[in-house]
């Protein structure tokens, strides 16, 4: 039996709540001090432990979700480590007391719950519960069986009057369309009942009425359940009213924007066949806008008509604002954001932001944060400053179509080039920023579907490429020349949420033209696809995908120029060399946290050695070798971590990818780009690689996404991969004839440590 006794201790002088488990009138038998002690030892001092549950006969809903419902807490990871180490200075104790009587109102919450989802007779109990006297702490262990569910046997739509169905109020092209989305529905016959799901069915059958001109439908339900047969019957009286087109649109709250502004965004006008999605969407567009707070879309009270009044209440937001981002990333060191925005510039809802960013390559060793992770690149950080001015358009001759003008200037360092130091100011001498461009991108984007986009944009840029320091004979000029390249981008698909999906999948495909439709440096082809697919396996556990392939086609003068081989004369390997500069930032590279994990970003695949300090006082590091064409896949299964509850997360993964140069030459020739030769060759690896890398890693919800810890190991490493350029480099200063062969190479580099914010993909 399981009795509640208040006992009265004079001791303490107050009433005491204890908690008396007995079986068959004797206690459970204690084993060893970290075993079973009887219940009735319980204490105002006892602690909950552990909670868990036990299932009899099946389980259907996720321990997880069992917690929310309960008040009894026990303590998780961080709790746990911070109670071990309470005795710190800053540190206190948590606690997590018992109480019998929040425990015995558990009981009824979970029975509750059971009852609400369709159990109408679960047992809830927690005999099986174990104290520790030894800690004096209790492991509170639920035992519940759910007994059988209500079924939906049937489920009946009819009329306002109950006489007839509802379909004899429809034409036959509705009739036809109410048979298909019947068909279709989220609920069928045969599925556990719950008054949520009466609830939903109610939802769906009016909304899909609603999109069909009828504003004032109506539906109610009238369930009828046999708890001793355990199924469920269920008529729905729905009520269409009469179908209604839109008669008048009112806008509320806007002062500076005029009402044709905000009726132009919305995806119907008067006259038009009412619709309760077109009023969401134009919402939702309103919201695009970025120029209100809030915005309101509803059907005022009015007479059921064959008419309909919609309204939007809005509230504008400020004209003119400033923001600023600060961050860290491994690849851009501290990164800087700030801009100005006029909401409204010149009226007519544009949009001009002013902003600048810096990448600084700060501080440019990982190594400082990490120091049990070693990267072979951090000696050559990427760099960035970056100045623009961006005006868009948001209704460009309908609703669905934008434009945008962006002029910018700005200097950068990138690994993949020469590293000659522009020559100019001194700052940005020593910051070793090896390009500078300025230009103008101009886009039309189409958005035919909410995240599914189409994408338009040229851009047309002046740039000039900062050559080598050294004075021989593969010395090179700085480069000055303009781009033209007009590109193509999509995004499509099915997906549950395009900015967090579980479920679903979404495509986003991309085509460029170098050398269109002005003459331009480069002239190519490039295109590419991307899939990722979604697969929830239960209601904790995911299955995710991407698959990525894509291809480079020089043309013309660009085709000559990097085709030209190894063994060509001094002045054409420069010119070779002049055009996988050009190339760098349309080749193909691998890794990084969201690519090949495993490897840093673009760092997996072909690389050689380079010099990037000077003749006196060398320092090595590594240069990407980019390739024509990659075939990419990620397979990621994304686990709860029980211990922690919902905010934490784990994940394991597998991720590979196929580089191929084909018929170009993208490998540096010694000297150009400070980049270190033996004997005439290029002291690198191979640049068209099968790279394979696997690990796990943690996932911290946040509410502005998911925070990535992920541990990869790298299953195909390269010679270079694991080991130090600067060892190379001391065996080439030492004269070895095979420098990559005499360095020792560290298990360690097998090893990368990815941090990130938001998905992986």
């Amino acid at each position: 039996m399981i009795a509640l006794l208040r006992l009265c201790w004079p001791s303490f002088g107050q009433w005491r709540v204890v908690l008396v488990v007995a079986l068959l009138g004797g206690s459970l038998v204690p084993g060893s001090a970290l075993a079973q002690a009887p219940l009735h030892l319980i204490n105002d001092q006892t602690s909950v432990g552990e909670i868990s549950f036990r299932f009899i006969g099946g389980q259907t809903f996720e321990t997880d979700r069992l917690r929310e419902q309960i008040a009894t807490a026990a303590p998780g990871f961080f709790a746990r480590f911070q109670n071990r180490f309470a005795f710190l200075p800053g540190l206190q104790r948590q606690p997590f007391l018992f109480d019998p009587i929040t425990l015995q109102k558990d009981v009824v919450r979970l029975r509750q719950f059971y009852q609400q989802n369709g159990f109408p007779a679960p047992s809830v109990d927690y005999p099986a519960s174990q104290l520790d006297t030894t800690d004096n702490e209790i492991h509170v262990i639920f035992t519940i069986e759910e007994g059988a569910p209500i079924v939906i046997q049937d489920l009946t739509f009819l009329g306002p009057d109950g006489q007839q169905p509802v379909t004899t109020r429809f034409d036959d092209g509705l009739r036809r369309a109410w048979t298909a989305f019947r068909a279709q529905s989220s609920i069928q016959p045969g599925e556990r009942y719950t008054s949520f799901k009466e609830t939903q069915i109610v939802d769906e059958v009016q909304t899909w009425l609603r999109n069909r001109g009828y504003a004032f439908a109506n539906v109610r339900a009238e369930p009828r359940i046999d708890t001793a047969g355990t199924n469920a019957r269920v008529r729905f009286f729905v009520d269409p009213g009469p179908r209604a087109t839109v008669s008048e649109i009112l806008i509320e709250g806007n002062s500076s924007v005029s009402d044709r502004i905000v009726r132009r965004e919305l995806p119907f006008s008067v006259g038009d066949r009412f619709s309760a999605s077109a009023v969401s969407e134009g919402q939702r567009q309103l919201f695009d806008l970025d120029l209100f707070r809030v915005a309101l879309a509803d059907v005022p009270e009015q007479p059921p008509d064959s008419t309909v009044t919609v309204r939007y209440r809005v509230r504008e937001a400020k004209l003119r604002a400033y923001s600023g981002q600060v961050g860290y990333g491994t690849q851009t060191g501290a990164t800087m954001q700030g801009s100005w925005q006029h909401r409204n510039f010149q009226g007519n809802a544009r949009t001009l932001v002013l902003s600048l960013t810096a990448e600084t390559g700060f501080p440019n060793d990982p190594t400082s944060i990490f120091p049990f992770f070693p990267s072979s690149t951090t000696k050559a950080p990427n760099r960035l400053f970056r100045a623009s001015a961006t005006l868009r358009q948001p209704y460009l001759f309908a609703e669905q179509l934008s434009g945008t003008i962006k002029p910018f200037i700005q200097e950068r360092r990138s690994r993949a080039l020469d590293q000659n130091p522009n020559r100019g100011l001194a700052l940005l001498e020593r910051l070793q920023l090896n390009e500078r461009e300025f230009g103008v991108n101009t886009s039309l984007v189409y958005s035919f579907l909410p995240f599914r986009t189409l994408s338009l944009q040229h851009t047309l840029t002046r740039t000039e490429q900062f050559g080598s320091r050294t004075d021989t004979v593969t010395t090179q000029a700085d480069d000055l020349f303009n781009k033209s390249i007009l590109s193509l981008n999509g995004t499509f698909g099915k997906a549950d949420d395009f900015i967090n999906p579980n479920r679903g999948f979404i495509i986003r495909p991309s085509a460029e033209a170098g050398g269109v439709p002005f003459d331009s440096g480069v002239d190519f082809w490039r295109g590419s696809l991307e899939l990722s697919g979604y697969l929830p396996l239960s209601e904790s556990v995911q299955i995710a995908g991407r698959l990525f392939g894509g291809g480079l086609y020089p043309i013309a003068e660009s085709r000559d120029s990097l085709t030209i081989g190894p063994d060509a004369p001094d002045v054409l390997l420069n010119r070779n060399q002049t055009f996988q500069n050009r190339f760098s930032d349309h080749f193909f590279y691998a890794g990084g946290g969201s690519d090949v994990r495993g490897w840093r970003s673009q760092m997996a695949g072909g690389k050689a050695l380079r010099n990037v300090g000077t003749e006196e006082s060398p320092d090595y590091a590594y240069r990407p070798i980019g390739a024509q064409s990659k075939l990419g896949v990620n397979l990621e299964a994304r686990l709860p971590f029980p211990a922690f509850g919902e905010s934490v997360r784990t994940a394991v993964f597998v991720d590979a990818a196929y580089l191929n140069t084909g018929g170009l030459n993208v490998v540096p020739a010694p000297g150009a780009s400070d980049v270190i030769g033996v004997d005439g060759k290029t002291i690198r690896t191979s640049p068209s690689q099968l790279l394979v890398g696997t690990g796990g890693g943690l996932r911290y919800k946040t509410p502005f996404g998911f925070i990535r810890f992920d541990l990869a190991y790298k299953l195909t490493p390269d010679r270079l991969d694991l080991r130090r350029p600067e060892e190379i480099g001391g065996k080439v200063g030492e004269g070895s004839a095979q420098p990559i062969f005499d360095a020792e190479s560290h298990l360690i580099r097998r090893f990368r440590l990815h941090f990130g914010i938001g998905r992986s993909f």
